[in-house]
């Protein structure tokens, strides 16, 4: 059996209180040989939430006594920390130098190159490590993949939350139909409403768009025919993959993949606060004359 280990820096958060059930789920439904076993937290019940000792009866894991030790007793890590990614390297840290196959949580870092620092660790340590959202797996998407492949001509997103945490989610459908290749973007803002638009530099586009209550939708095109792509049903695909990274060393989303969303995600807050001008990715350059208008 593949023990997993959980760390956070504190339990009773959404993703924590979710992702065990569905993994024991996923793993029960498709016949993979694996448990999540042991779980440790950096704080325990800040602000009044459940205590770790009560969260893991709840669950019915075991409570590391440090990092360390939970990384001694398990096969494969999920480092969660979902909703402050400004902590995820720190957290993260122990567990890519480790060599066991990681899963960081999303988002995976707050900027560009914290996200290349932890993917040099991964790499430099021999650790297998991916990250993702879970909307990327819906199976709208996936089948749309299938059918078309993973370099669409034009891609446009909208949904609801913030360009810290949220916009995650966005990105991750965005980049699995688009492939790598973005260069630079603009953006333009009406209030909560922000719309950012990608250059590929080979003719393709992209555009994101993000305002409160909006719904996730997904429209995407070849050049000559479009079509919608529904965002419903993701988590036990999700799951699927989570399940075959932990058991056979299946990465679903490469390192690349996962560096160029860091960069759209970083330009685009910089270009919200620069309406109306071009700014090229991190890590891109471009000699292009009068790009900016």
């Amino acid at each position: 059996m593949i023990r997993v280990g959980m760390v956070d820096f504190w339990l009773d958060n959404w993703h924590t209180n979710h992702y065990p059930d569905y993994l024991r789920l996923a793993a029960k439904q498709y016949g993979f040989d694996l448990e999540l076993t042991d779980v440790w937290a950096a704080q325990d019940a800040p602000d009044g939430g459940m205590t770790t000792d009560a969260w893991c009866e709840w669950k019915n894991v075991r409570k590391a006594a440090t990092y360390e030790e939970l990384l001694s007793q398990v096969d494969a890590v999920m480092v969660m920390c979902a909703d402050d990614c400004t902590h995820h390297e720190e957290l993260a840290q122990k567990a890519l130098s480790g060599g066991k196959p990681v899963y960081c949580d999303k988002t995976f870092a707050p900027d560009f190159p914290t996200a290349q620092r932890m993917v040099a660790v991964a790499k430099e340590s021999g650790t297998p490590m991916f990250t993702c959202s879970a909307q990327r797996f819906c199976m709208e998407l996936q089948n749309y993949i299938r059918l078309h492949g993973a370099k669409a001509a034009f891609c446009a997103t909208q949904g609801p939350g913030d360009m810290v945490n949220y916009s995650i989610h966005q990105y991750e459908m965005l980049e699995a139909v688009m492939g790598v290749g973005a260069q630079r973007c603009i953006a333009f803002a009406t209030g909560d409403v922000r719309h950012v638009v990608y250059d590929y530099g080979d003719g393709r586009n992209a555009a994101f768009l993000q305002g409160p209550g909006f719904p996730f939708r997904m429209s995407v095109s070849d050049g000559v025919h479009g079509e919608d792509v529904a965002v419903t049903d993701y988590y036990m695909n999700f799951m699927y993959a989570l399940c075959k990274f932990f058991t056979q060393g299946i990465v679903p989303v490469s390192a690349q993949d996962t560096l160029e969303i860091m960069a759209m995600q970083q330009a685009a807050r910089t270009a919200l606060q620069h309406p109306g001008k071009w700014h090229m990715l991190p890590g891109v350059t471009d000699d292009r004359e009068g790009m900016n208008p």
